[in-house]
């Protein structure tokens, strides 16, 4: 009897199901890892400021001071005015929101504990802390330097 045909007729597996089984398994571990990674990422970014999202805050914010006439701070609340319109940027509850002449609700920043803005001169300093604990602090400048006095 051949040998060749007597091996091929055996139960067990042939070295090529092996190496296919192989690269199926690290495949899948290699796909399961990825996952696990994202998961593990976003849980740990639940709490925090996401750099993007300062970066991004910070850029709106000093167009926003740029562009206004005339800036103050009042009761850790922050006005500016631009035109005709009053903008207030202040806490609501774990958010930094933004209102135009008394109305709407516009979210600039979420995930964050405590805001503390002052004005130095003519800057504008905010530190804001996030719920994981990390602080930021960003001075604004104006390119107009006056005075606004905000009634609440």
């Amino acid at each position: 009897m051949n040998r060749f045909v007597m091996l091929r007729k055996s139960e067990g597996f042939t070295m090529i199901e092996m190496l296919f089984s192989l690269m199926i398994l690290l495949t899948l571990s290699l796909f399961i890892l990825q996952f696990f990674s994202i998961i593990q990422s976003q849980i740990g970014t639940k709490n925090r400021i996401h750099p993007k999202e300062w970066e991004i805050f910070t850029l709106q914010m000093q167009q926003e001071v740029r562009s206004s006439k005339s800036q103050d701070v009042v009761g850790n609340k922050l006005y500016l005015l631009s035109g005709e319109d009053l903008s207030l940027i202040e806490q609501y509850n774990d958010k930094l929101r933004r209102r135009v002449n008394g109305e709407g609700h516009e979210v600039i920043l979420q995930n964050i504990s405590n805001v503390k803005v002052e004005k130095d001169g003519n800057v504008i300093v905010l530190n804001i802390t996030d719920k994981a604990g990390q602080t930021f602090i960003r001075r604004f400048h104006p390119f107009i330097k006056s005075e606004l006095v905000a009634d609440e």
